[in-house]
């Protein structure tokens, strides 16, 4: 592998681990917002959204495995 090859890898990879950091973040803080309300009896759940999503990944699922 050329010292060039090697400088472009690792500053992808520095790239990669900041965005995966910042991801992390916004992840973290998410959870804490919804414990936050489960706790305080305030999180609600739209049923519509959640069914629309299974039903979402099951067509993904049976798509997949035609292939």
């Amino acid at each position: 592998m050329k010292d060039s090859d090697r400088g472009k890898w690792s500053a992808l990879f520095a790239e990669a681990h900041r965005a995966v950091d910042v991801l992390s973040a916004t992840r973290l803080r998410r959870i804490e917002e919804i414990r936050a309300a489960l706790e305080a009896g305030i999180y609600r759940v739209d049923g519509r959204l959640v069914a629309e999503k299974m039903v979402s990944d099951a067509v993904r699922e049976l798509r997949a495995r035609r292939r």
